[in-house]
């Protein structure tokens, strides 16, 4: 059986030439481009901070969506831990990472601050743009407990609770900000 296109079947590609001449340019930009794909850096790998905080909730799951959604967190998806009685996440923002986890006894003896009537400590996040980060956070039903101001010591911050009661202590340095303004 044999058709049209035998001769070309039984031609080898090391024989066939093309029909224009080959032009230097194109060849300079492929090679240029594979070379660049092979000298490429590696991605960046994301490090752990030496210290981090992990942070309980009753609803990890209503938690992460809230951080991310009102206070601009992203979440490290490759690092989530689903498990039938909880998951974990990590979130970043900046160079910082916070552990968040279900409450509870049997989980480190981890509370939510609204199984302790309160908090037992802040979370201070330095973020670019602490202005539109105020009214993100306050558009997306953030408590804020502590309104924009300027400190004396450089920086002009808020203070947030999320939902389950954690604090949060958002701040800009003053110096960041005259040079975005700029």
């Amino acid at each position: 059986m044999s058709d049209e296109l035998d001769a070309l079947r039984r031609l080898r590609p090391d024989r066939v030439l093309p029909d224009d001449p080959i032009d230097p340019e194109v060849l300079t930009r492929g090679k240029e481009r594979l070379m660049a794909g092979i000298a490429a850096p590696t991605p960046e790998h994301r490090a752990t901070p030496s210290i981090y905080p992990r942070l309980a909730y009753r609803d990890e799951a209503a938690a992460l969506e809230f951080l991310v959604r009102a206070f601009a967190f992203s979440e490290r998806r490759e690092a989530r831990m689903e498990h039938p009685d909880g998951t974990l996440a990590w979130l970043e923002v900046g160079d910082g990472v916070v552990m968040i986890g279900r409450s509870g006894v049997e989980r480190h003896g981890l509370l939510s601050p609204t199984e302790l009537g309160g908090t037992t400590a802040m979370v201070n996040v330095y973020v670019q743009d602490v202005d539109a980060h105020y009214q993100r956070a306050k558009a997306e039903g953030a408590e804020i407990v502590l309104d924009l101001e300027d400190m004396f010591w450089g920086d002009r911050r808020y203070e947030a609770l999320d939902p389950e009661g954690h604090r949060w202590h958002f701040a800009e340095r003053l110096s960041d900000l005259q040079v975005r303004s700029t």
